[in-house]
Protein backbone atom coordinates (compact mmCIF):
# COMPACT_ATOMS: atom_id res chain seq x y z
CA UNK A 1 0.00 0.00 0.00
CA UNK A 2 1.12 3.28 -1.03
CA UNK A 3 2.26 5.51 1.69
CA UNK A 4 1.64 8.78 -0.31
CA UNK A 5 -1.96 8.09 0.57
CA UNK A 6 -1.46 10.11 3.46
CA UNK A 7 -1.97 13.22 2.56
CA UNK A 8 1.15 14.62 5.00
CA UNK A 9 3.30 12.00 3.21
CA UNK A 10 1.72 12.91 0.08
CA UNK A 11 2.57 16.41 0.65
CA UNK A 12 6.40 16.23 0.53
CA UNK A 13 8.75 16.68 -2.27
CA UNK A 14 10.11 13.32 -3.73
CA UNK A 15 13.94 13.79 -2.10
CA UNK A 16 12.18 14.32 1.13
CA UNK A 17 9.89 11.53 0.97
CA UNK A 18 12.41 9.43 -0.09
CA UNK A 19 14.64 9.91 3.14
CA UNK A 20 11.56 9.25 5.13
CA UNK A 21 10.43 6.03 3.12
CA UNK A 22 12.81 3.49 4.64
CA UNK A 23 12.02 4.29 8.55
CA UNK A 24 7.83 3.85 7.42
CA UNK A 25 6.50 0.52 8.57
CA UNK A 26 2.86 -0.69 7.52
CA UNK A 27 0.78 -1.71 10.65
CA UNK A 28 -3.21 -2.66 11.78
CA UNK A 29 -4.72 -0.81 14.41
CA UNK A 30 -7.42 -2.55 16.03
CA UNK A 31 -10.50 -0.60 17.30
CA UNK A 32 -10.12 0.81 20.76
CA UNK A 33 -6.22 0.38 20.52
CA UNK A 34 -4.75 3.04 22.51
CA UNK A 35 -1.82 4.49 20.57
CA UNK A 36 -0.73 6.39 23.75
CA UNK A 37 -2.05 7.97 26.95
CA UNK A 38 -2.59 11.50 28.11
CA UNK A 39 0.74 12.90 29.80
CA UNK A 40 2.77 10.38 28.11
CA UNK A 41 5.61 10.78 25.52
CA UNK A 42 4.98 8.51 22.34
CA UNK A 43 7.42 6.98 21.00
CA UNK A 44 5.38 6.08 17.74
CA UNK A 45 3.70 8.46 15.27
CA UNK A 46 1.49 7.56 12.86
CA UNK A 47 0.20 8.44 9.30
CA UNK A 48 -3.36 6.52 9.06
CA UNK A 49 -4.30 5.63 5.67
CA UNK A 50 -7.57 4.03 6.37
CA UNK A 51 -7.92 3.76 10.14
CA UNK A 52 -9.81 6.99 12.17
CA UNK A 53 -7.75 8.03 15.05
CA UNK A 54 -9.71 9.86 17.77
CA UNK A 55 -8.19 12.43 20.34
CA UNK A 56 -9.41 12.13 23.67
CA UNK A 57 -9.22 13.77 27.12
CA UNK A 58 -10.68 12.90 30.32
CA UNK A 59 -12.89 15.12 32.37
CA UNK A 60 -13.06 15.39 36.14
CA UNK A 61 -16.43 13.38 36.35
CA UNK A 62 -14.93 10.59 34.09
CA UNK A 63 -15.86 10.93 30.82
CA UNK A 64 -13.38 11.13 28.14
CA UNK A 65 -14.20 13.43 25.53
CA UNK A 66 -13.81 13.43 21.56
CA UNK A 67 -11.69 16.50 20.89
CA UNK A 68 -11.08 15.43 17.07
CA UNK A 69 -10.46 12.52 14.71
CA UNK A 70 -7.20 12.06 12.05
CA UNK A 71 -7.74 9.81 9.45
CA UNK A 72 -5.61 10.28 6.11
CA UNK A 73 -5.48 13.77 6.38
CA UNK A 74 -3.18 13.51 9.14
CA UNK A 75 -0.43 12.48 11.51
CA UNK A 76 -0.94 11.54 15.43
CA UNK A 77 1.80 11.56 18.20
CA UNK A 78 3.75 14.77 17.12
CA UNK A 79 3.40 15.60 21.15
CA UNK A 80 6.38 12.86 21.86
CA UNK A 81 8.87 15.11 19.56
CA UNK A 82 8.26 18.41 21.69
CA UNK A 83 7.38 16.36 25.40
CA UNK A 84 4.18 15.10 26.39
CA UNK A 85 0.84 14.37 25.06
CA UNK A 86 -2.09 16.51 27.14
CA UNK A 87 -4.44 13.94 25.25
CA UNK A 88 -4.65 10.41 24.50
CA UNK A 89 -5.41 8.59 21.36
CA UNK A 90 -7.80 5.58 20.70
CA UNK A 91 -8.01 3.78 17.63
CA UNK A 92 -12.11 4.86 16.71
CA UNK A 93 -12.21 2.93 13.53
CA UNK A 94 -9.17 -0.21 12.48
CA UNK A 95 -7.46 -0.06 9.40
CA UNK A 96 -3.90 0.38 8.45
CA UNK A 97 -1.74 3.06 9.06
CA UNK A 98 2.28 3.55 8.70
CA UNK A 99 4.04 3.50 11.95
CA UNK A 100 7.49 5.90 12.27
CA UNK A 101 9.57 5.72 15.56
CA UNK A 102 10.02 9.11 17.12
CA UNK A 103 13.72 9.34 17.39
CA UNK A 104 14.20 8.52 13.57
CA UNK A 105 11.93 11.47 12.60
CA UNK A 106 13.24 13.58 15.02
CA UNK A 107 16.66 13.38 13.88
CA UNK A 108 14.62 13.85 10.40
CA UNK A 109 13.66 16.78 10.98
CA UNK A 110 17.00 18.26 12.19
CA UNK A 111 18.49 17.87 8.95
CA UNK A 112 15.69 18.47 6.58
CA UNK A 113 13.22 21.23 7.05
CA UNK A 114 10.56 20.46 4.77
CA UNK A 115 9.84 17.69 7.07
CA UNK A 116 9.75 19.63 9.94
CA UNK A 117 7.02 22.00 7.94
CA UNK A 118 5.14 18.66 7.14
CA UNK A 119 5.14 18.44 10.90
CA UNK A 120 3.88 21.83 11.74
CA UNK A 121 1.16 22.17 9.53
CA UNK A 122 -0.49 18.10 10.47
CA UNK A 123 0.01 19.70 14.29
CA UNK A 124 -1.91 22.77 13.32
CA UNK A 125 -4.29 20.98 11.60
CA UNK A 126 -4.57 18.95 14.92
CA UNK A 127 -5.17 22.10 16.65
CA UNK A 128 -7.63 23.73 14.07
CA UNK A 129 -9.99 20.02 14.57
CA UNK A 130 -9.80 20.61 18.45
CA UNK A 131 -10.50 24.83 18.02
CA UNK A 132 -13.37 23.78 15.72
CA UNK A 133 -14.84 21.34 18.17
CA UNK A 134 -14.54 23.38 21.39
CA UNK A 135 -16.93 26.18 19.31
CA UNK A 136 -19.22 23.52 18.12
CA UNK A 137 -19.60 22.44 21.65
CA UNK A 138 -20.49 25.33 23.24
CA UNK A 139 -22.64 27.42 20.14
CA UNK A 140 -24.76 24.55 18.55
CA UNK A 141 -26.91 22.38 19.70
CA UNK A 142 -27.16 18.50 19.97
CA UNK A 143 -29.04 17.72 16.57
CA UNK A 144 -26.08 19.82 14.56
CA UNK A 145 -23.63 18.43 16.67
CA UNK A 146 -24.58 14.41 16.24
CA UNK A 147 -25.36 15.26 11.92
CA UNK A 148 -21.63 16.84 12.15
CA UNK A 149 -19.88 13.22 13.92
CA UNK A 150 -22.28 11.40 11.16
CA UNK A 151 -21.28 13.02 8.41
CA UNK A 152 -17.34 12.88 9.33
CA UNK A 153 -17.76 9.68 9.83
CA UNK A 154 -19.19 9.35 6.93
CA UNK A 155 -16.46 10.88 5.14
CA UNK A 156 -13.95 8.20 6.87
CA UNK A 157 -16.12 5.27 6.11
CA UNK A 158 -17.05 5.43 2.88
CA UNK A 159 -20.10 3.20 3.49
CA UNK A 160 -23.86 4.17 4.67
CA UNK A 161 -23.74 1.50 6.97
CA UNK A 162 -22.09 2.54 10.31
CA UNK A 163 -21.51 0.10 12.88
CA UNK A 164 -21.73 2.28 16.57
CA UNK A 165 -23.88 2.18 19.30
CA UNK A 166 -26.03 5.10 20.82
CA UNK A 167 -23.14 4.85 23.52
CA UNK A 168 -20.34 5.20 21.89
CA UNK A 169 -21.85 8.34 20.45
CA UNK A 170 -22.94 9.77 23.78
CA UNK A 171 -19.17 9.02 24.79
CA UNK A 172 -17.61 10.66 22.04
CA UNK A 173 -19.85 13.84 22.02
CA UNK A 174 -19.73 13.66 25.70
CA UNK A 175 -24.03 14.39 26.12
CA UNK A 176 -26.43 11.52 27.70
CA UNK A 177 -26.68 8.74 25.78
CA UNK A 178 -30.84 9.37 26.39
CA UNK A 179 -30.37 12.59 24.33
CA UNK A 180 -28.30 10.47 21.89
CA UNK A 181 -31.35 8.59 21.21
CA UNK A 182 -33.84 11.19 21.43
CA UNK A 183 -32.00 12.89 18.79
CA UNK A 184 -31.31 10.20 16.57
CA UNK A 185 -35.24 9.40 16.13
CA UNK A 186 -36.04 13.15 14.83
CA UNK A 187 -33.28 13.39 12.56
CA UNK A 188 -33.96 12.93 8.91
CA UNK A 189 -31.96 11.02 6.21
CA UNK A 190 -30.64 8.41 8.97
CA UNK A 191 -32.50 5.36 10.09
CA UNK A 192 -31.34 3.38 13.52
CA UNK A 193 -31.12 -0.30 14.16
CA UNK A 194 -29.06 -2.31 17.04
CA UNK A 195 -25.50 -1.14 16.77
CA UNK A 196 -25.78 0.99 13.31
CA UNK A 197 -26.80 3.75 11.64
CA UNK A 198 -27.49 3.72 8.20
CA UNK A 199 -27.10 6.88 5.97
CA UNK A 200 -30.39 7.40 3.96
CA UNK A 201 -30.17 10.99 2.86
CA UNK A 202 -26.95 12.88 3.02
CA UNK A 203 -27.97 16.11 1.98
CA UNK A 204 -30.94 15.63 4.91
CA UNK A 205 -28.12 14.88 7.19
CA UNK A 206 -25.98 18.26 5.38
CA UNK A 207 -28.81 20.57 5.79
CA UNK A 208 -29.26 19.85 9.98
CA UNK A 209 -25.76 19.80 10.53
CA UNK A 210 -23.76 23.11 11.46
CA UNK A 211 -20.97 25.32 9.26
CA UNK A 212 -18.21 23.20 11.47
CA UNK A 213 -18.63 20.43 9.40
CA UNK A 214 -17.99 22.21 5.96
CA UNK A 215 -15.42 24.31 7.17
CA UNK A 216 -12.69 21.13 8.23
CA UNK A 217 -14.78 19.14 5.26
CA UNK A 218 -11.63 17.38 3.48
CA UNK A 219 -9.15 19.95 4.70
CA UNK A 220 -5.73 19.21 2.96
CA UNK A 221 -2.44 19.87 4.67
CA UNK A 222 -0.86 21.58 1.72
CA UNK A 223 -3.86 24.14 2.77
CA UNK A 224 -2.57 24.84 6.23
CA UNK A 225 -0.50 27.88 7.52
CA UNK A 226 1.85 27.77 9.51
CA UNK A 227 1.31 30.77 11.68
CA UNK A 228 -1.27 31.44 13.88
Amino acid sequence: MNPRMNQCLETLLDNDYERLRPYLSLVSLKSHEVLYEAFSRPDKLYFPINALIAIRKDTPDGLSIETATVGSEGLIGLAGVTGHSYFHAIVAEPGLAYQLDRDHLQSLMDQHPMITQMCMRAAQLIIRKISMELLCTHYHQIPQRLSRWILTRHDYLLANDLPVTHQAISDSLGIRREAVTLTLAQLQGVSVSRGHLNITDRAALEHQSCECYFQLKQVHPSQISLAF
